[in-house]
């Protein structure tokens, strides 16, 4: 049975505390004790077994026991998000970081109907990046996912150029799948995807300009929260598939 997996925001040497939210975690619903192990992983994706030497409510105190490192080998793929409504997002970013995403990027766009009020963005992806942090642990990634600040769209179409690939999924196209237009060569992947009445046609054609594959992700029209994880999960295996690598 795998091990917990905590991260903590310091190298490890020979001991580490594992402190708030995370502490309490490993007290009170893994129910662990003097003796247990668990794994932490640094911010440079250094992994190390612990076992457990002092436990209270806020601090869980452990003593190395051995050090590897375990880069992931997965292509950088990142989510460009047109938001949803109600809490879907959660579910995208959870599900999106079990699936390999490198990071995600919320962005508005003009069939997106949830209205972010001011101030309030910053505390949802605050809130995002929480559930990367959860998700991270769970699938045990070697790093968390960054979500970045909310885009607007011209914000995004701006970052987008930044990569070498851009590959929209939109319900109008039927026919080109993503196999079809990747460049298994291309270091960072961009994936769009848009919110649940779809893109506009003025935004798929601005995401033409700056050369992004428009692709189909089937016959079925797929919930937004479904799409997201399946483009994901799609795209990384026929980029692993082309590279003759594992996924």
């Amino acid at each position: 049975m795998a091990k917990p997996r905590f991260f903590v925001n310091r190298s490890v040497k020979y001991a580490v505390d594992i402190t708030g939210s995370d502490a309490r975690h490993i007290k009170d619903v893994l129910r662990l004790h003097i003796g247990d192990t668990v794994e932490v992983v640094d911010p440079k994706a250094n992994i190390s077994d612990i076992e457990i030497v002092d436990i209270s409510d806020e601090k869980v105190t452990g003593k190395v026991i051995k050090s590897y490192r375990q880069e992931e080998r997965l292509p950088e793929v990142f989510l460009f998000q047109a938001l949803p409504k109600g809490t879907k997002m959660d579910g995208i970013v959870r599900q999106a970081v079990e699936v390999g995403i490198t990071a995600v990027f919320p962005m508005l766009a003009e069939r997106v109907v949830v209205k972010i009020e001011p101030g309030k963005a910053a505390k949802k992806v605050d809130r995002w990046q929480k559930i990367a942090a959860e998700a991270a642990k769970q699938s045990h990634r070697s790093f968390i996912p960054e979500v970045s600040p909310i885009l607007s769209w011209a914000e995004a179409l701006t970052e987008l150029e930044k990569f070498d690939q851009v590959i929209v999924f939109w319900e109008e196209e039927r026919i080109q799948r993503p196999f079809e237009v990747l460049n298994p060569n291309a270091k960072r992947t961009a994936l769009v995807i848009g919110p649940e009445g779809g893109l506009a046609d003025r935004e798929v054609s601005d995401l033409k300009k700056i050369g992004a594959k428009i692709v189909s992700l089937g016959k079925s029209i797929l919930r937004v929260e479904t799409a997201a994880p399946v483009a994901i999960a799609l795209v990384l295996y026929d980029l692993c598939r082309m590279k003759k690598k594992p996924y």
